[in-house]
């Protein structure tokens, strides 16, 4: 619905409007534009702005990353450049740095100052202990992202600045009540029509279909069965996870880790200490003797105008003057000493309670040690294997050869998509790394990929045999599916035919309810159906006729529920009442609002690459990303 609206938006009277918005806002630089070309290596120039070649491979490749990771798919760059996705991303990007100048030319750049609040308020640069911004944080995510603090700062303040720009102009706009009024009668108006259903048994079941007949249908239809391209892979594989279960722990190496942990591996015993600190010996000892009455030790200290320091269930090494640990440790509960000489100065100390340590054993510990030798035990082994296998390939051996020398097995993945399914009747996802499986499809036949490090002490290569091109599945794989879908469109295609007949004898002068009887159907009655009832009471393309039909009219299309055809015979409208049609239109208000404003910052765009006019060197941009200029360029 929203598109009747913007179709409204573009009436004579919205256009005014819109216009004395753009006039006024661009008046001023309509004659500032700059017919910039592209200089040096740069693939886009708007004005003072440009973005180079590696730049916009690095912008195509986040843009395509993203991709992949929403849609859980794996389009390849290749992919994307067969597709002529490279002309649209780079048509995107100049689209966005002629806004950009645009606004730097009307003189909206949003200050240093405010840049910096963006940056130190956002939770992602927080410390997780002192809850403040972490600078080293903020560098780790921008050196992450592939860019510089400069780069993500200007990132930052061009998105600042359109924000802030469309807010200003849009502020305050409100869609007239008329528009969302429109819409909620649109969407509340309802149709009044009679009706039945020709089921699956009212005309003959059809009879199985040949292999004649299917093979038939499936070079008729041959590109909308056709699976997509996939390749035959062999894959070699070092896995540490792998390596683990083929490796023992050697007990010296055991107990060599538990000899150098064993201190980590233990709980130190915890004391709860008070420590109020004194000038002398004298108020030492009457501080002393009033804790051992029992005093509370925070109003003793606050007497004194001293602060207390309290240990609570604390290690040794939590106090600072080593002195006064070593006395802490060496009291027994409910103790009070005093004066205690410490390296800072004079304290007296009570020892409130006592936590006992616990030492490691080696056999409490074992599993978990075992597992961390045999894990570097297997690292280590794994790392051999990798490092003789890729002075094996640096000596020219190909990836087969230099497994076999090596003595790694290989496995054979047939029929594997881009997307990482399998080609069988019941597609499976093969478990192919993404990484791994992007690079397998950036091979020609007979190539292998480099190394792949997947993470974990896992590695991984992949040597082409095949590349199976798209094809329809063979009719055996298929054939209770086709069969079924044949037998369906050709049930669906007779109801159709009666349906049509039906419709033709009522146009006729024959009644509904002669020509439900006949069909062996019920009457039925939809009373105000309203638009909202698509999809649900009735299937769309029954509805869509009937709300385009004029009273007295006679549809057919096909029943939301199952198998059938659907006959219809119209009655009238019915108008949404008023009352509906208010509350609806408040409601509908703000989004209709919404739809203007985002029309208008549309437009603005629009009118910004008119005026900047930016350049563009597809060339430039194709082979920033490694692939051959397209035809026509």
């Amino acid at each position: 619905m929203l598109s009747q609206f913007r179709a409204l938006a573009k009436s004579p009277v919205a256009k005014v409007l819109i216009f004395l918005v753009m006039a006024s806002v661009l008046a001023t630089f309509a004659l500032r534009g700059v017919n910039s070309v592209v200089q040096g290596d740069n693939v886009i120039q708007a004005g003072s702005r440009s973005v180079s070649s590696a730049r916009f491979k690095q912008m195509f490749d986040d843009e395509l990353k993203q991709y992949n990771q929403q849609s859980g798919q794996t389009i390849t760059a290749q992919d994307a450049l067969a597709h002529g996705v490279d002309r649209q991303v780079a048509d995107s990007i100049a689209a966005d740095e002629a806004f950009a100048e645009f606004l730097t030319r009307s003189g909206v750049r949003p200050s240093d100052k405010l840049i910096v609040d963006e940056i130190r308020k956002a939770p992602r640069f927080f410390n997780a202990v002192s809850g403040r911004f972490d600078r080293q944080a903020y560098e780790q995510f921008v050196q992450q992202i592939g860019m510089t603090d400069a780069e993500f700062e200007g990132v930052l303040r061009d998105q600042l600045a359109q924000t802030q720009f469309v807010s200003g102009v849009a502020a305050g706009m409100r869609a007239p009540l008329l528009y969302s009024a429109l819409q909620a009668a649109y969407t509340a108006e309802g149709r009044t029509f009679s009706y039945f259903v020709l089921g699956p048994n009212a005309v003959p079941l059809p009879a199985q279909p040949t292999d004649v007949q299917l093979n038939t249908f499936i070079k008729q239809n041959a590109q909308a069965l056709a699976r997509p391209e996939a390749r035959v892979f062999t894959l070699v594989r070092f896995s540490t996870a792998q390596q683990v279960l083929k490796t023992t722990a050697d007990p010296a190496a055991v107990q060599k880790r538990f000899d150098f942990e064993k201190d980590s591996l233990s709980t130190p015993e915890k004391r709860t200490v008070i420590e109020i600190p004194v000038h002398d010996a004298a108020s030492a000892g009457a501080v002393a003797a009033r804790l051992k009455k029992g005093e509370d030790a925070t109003l003793i200290a606050k007497s004194l105008n001293v602060q207390p320091l309290n240990y609570n269930d604390s290690p040794k090494t939590a106090i600072a003057d080593r002195k006064i640990a070593d006395v802490a440790f060496a009291m027994a509960d409910g103790d009070v000493k005093g004066p205690v000489q410490g390296d800072l100065g004079l304290a007296v100390l009570k020892l409130v309670k006592t936590t006992p340590g616990h030492n490691a054993t080696l056999e409490e510990q074992r599993a978990k040690l075992e597992a961390e030798v045999k894990h570097d035990a297997a690292q280590a082994t794994i790392d051999k294997q990798v490092q003789k296998y890729e002075d094996t390939r640096s000596g020219g051996s190909t990836m087969l050869q230099a497994a076999k020398a090596l003595g790694v097995e290989t496995a054979t993945l047939p029929g594997v998509t881009a997307q990482g399914m399998s080609l069988t009747a019941q597609p499976q996802r093969i478990p192919l790394p993404p990484k791994l499986l992007q690079a397998g499809f950036a091979l020609a036949a007979g190539a292998d990929t480099d190394l792949v490090d997947l993470g974990q002490g896992e590695y991984a290569a992949l040597h082409l045999e095949k590349i199976v091109p798209p094809a329809p599945p063979p009719l055996d794989e298929i054939r209770p599916m086709l069969t079924r879908y044949y037998m369906q469109r050709d049930l669906t295609t007779r109801l159709q035919a009666k349906a049509d007949a039906i419709v033709a004898q009522v146009k006729k002068g024959q009644t509904m309810e002669a020509a439900a009887a006949g069909a062996g159907a019920t009457l039925g009655h939809g009373v105000g159906v309203q638009r909202q009832a698509a999809g649900q009471t009735f299937s769309n393309e029954l509805l869509s006729r009937v709300f385009q039909a004029k009273p007295g009219e006679v549809v057919s299309g096909p029943d939301v529920k199952k198998v059938g055809v659907l006959v219809a015979k119209v009655q009238g409208p019915v108008a949404a009442s008023g009352k509906d049609v208010s509350q609806s239109a408040a409601n509908l208000r703000r989004g209709a609002s919404q739809s203007v404003v985002q029309d208008l910052a549309a437009a603005l765009r629009t009118a910004a690459r008119d005026i900047v006019k930016p350049k563009i060197d597809y060339k430039r941009a194709r082979a920033a990303l490694g692939g051959a200029p397209s035809q026509g360029q």
